[in-house]
């Protein structure tokens, strides 16, 4: 009996030993979320949080923000990120005409108004007041911008003005403006109304009207060729056909403009800060089984033996816009990660910012502990973790606005 007990107590304490050990090698998610805080006040951050990302900014050649569009806050980051970064480029997602247009058009803003009642979604998600207020600010700091979309659907009346000024003979020059002007009478009817939204001019666009003008266009130059192979490029695309095909397109624009620092000899890449969805800018292919533009960019980083920066940012509650149609009243809406598809994994640390609190977190000793088998967290979740160095949390959001 004495020794049955003795037994008994042995097995409880060794139990309790082993149980001990795994709570301390096995912690949860919980125990391992560590919030840095910081505020934003009269347009500067400051605080632990903000410190700490500007000393892992400064170790970075390329830093990568994946965001939630249509927050209004996320700009004014990405501008503040810039002004410590100092990239030679900002690269975003819109495509590389629209971004030369974008470099000519913020730098006046007394000219907004008038340019977006003609055309109200120019520049994609940069036809937002804080979105263009970024243009404006890389511009005036002589930092480029670079666009790595397919041809924005809904900018094909500038892109045909720019195609007439790119032309040298006047017949093709009015063709060229011909074209422009009547996709823009048909589409801007279409803007403010959703539901008519599929009736805009791109998604009626063949293949075979491109190949007629590249015929057309056989004698032009260079530059007014390769456009119209890009149009026709970018037309299965308009319609979400393909996403691989959009995701290589990106990859195949940002080594466009990089071929120039990529040598035989050297890889000298220059300092780049990228700011896409949050999808376009994990270092893995788990979010949407693609090894995407941030990977890409991780690669070319690591070949050249310099740091990346993955950061996700996301505001926690409040408005946010819907993206359409073009009329604030209508596109802004009510926002809460809470119900938020994408996002609402990371609730964890989202329920850790208070108020109108900001917030930093490190991803790398959760992504650390998940490697070493040491916890066990759900597929999306762990998607951002691989994805992403650090979270930035934002108490307070509101829905960026359409310049009108």
């Amino acid at each position: 009996m004495l020794a049955r007990l003795i037994a008994l107590l042995f097995f409880i304490c060794y139990s309790f030993l082993i149980s001990t050990a795994q709570s301390v090698q096995d912690p949860d998610l919980k125990s391992m979320i560590h919030k840095s805080a910081f505020s934003y006040s009269n347009g500067e951050y400051s605080g632990k949080g903000w410190d700490l990302l500007k000393a892992e900014i400064a170790k970075s050649q390329f830093v990568m923000i994946g965001e939630q569009h249509g927050e209004a806050e996320i700009p004014v980051f990405a501008g503040k990120v810039a002004q410590v970064f100092q990239p030679k480029a900002l690269v975003i997602e819109i495509d590389p005409y629209t971004a030369s247009q974008l470099k000519k058009v913020s730098v006046d803003p007394s000219k907004y108004a008038a340019y977006f009642r003609q055309k109200p979604y120019d520049f994609a998600f940069y036809s937002w007041e804080t979105e263009m207020a970024l243009a404006r600010q890389m511009t005036s700091s002589n930092i480029d911008i670079w666009g790595l979309n397919e041809i924005n659907f809904l900018s094909l009346p500038t892109f045909f003005e720019t195609l007439a000024a790119e032309t040298k003979k006047p017949g093709l020059k009015k063709l060229a403006l011909k074209k422009a002007a009547t996709i823009s009478l048909h589409d801007l009817p279409l803007y403010k109304d959703i539901a008519k939204y599929s009736d805009f001019s791109a998604y009626s666009l063949k293949e075979v009207t491109v190949d007629s003008m590249i015929v057309a266009f056989k004698n032009e130059n260079a530059a007014s060729k390769k456009m119209l192979q890009d149009l026709k490029r970018s037309i299965p695309l308009f319609a979400n056909s393909s996403y691989t095909q959009r995701v290589n397109l990106m990859k195949k624009n940002l080594l466009n403009y990089l071929h120039s620092d990529i040598t035989a000899d050297a890889i000298n890449m220059p300092k780049l800060l990228f700011k896409f969805g949050a999808n376009h800018l994990s270092r893995t292919d788990e979010m949407n089984t693609a090894f995407e533009v941030g990977n890409l960019a991780d690669n070319l980083a690591g070949a050249a033996v310099k740091k990346t920066l993955h950061i996700l940012v996301f505001g926690k509650k409040g408005t946010s816009n819907t993206m359409a149609p073009t009329d604030n009243t209508l596109a802004i809406q009510p926002y809460d990660i809470a119900t938020d598809d994408e996002l609402k994994s990371l609730l964890p640390f989202s329920d850790q910012v208070q108020g109108e609190e900001w917030a930093l977190f490190d991803f790398r000793p959760i992504r650390k502990a998940v490697k070493a088998g040491t916890l066990k967290i759900e597929p999306r979740l762990l998607s951002f973790i691989n994805g992403y160095d650090v979270l930035v949390v934002f108490g307070q959001v509101s829905g960026s606005r359409f310049i009108e």
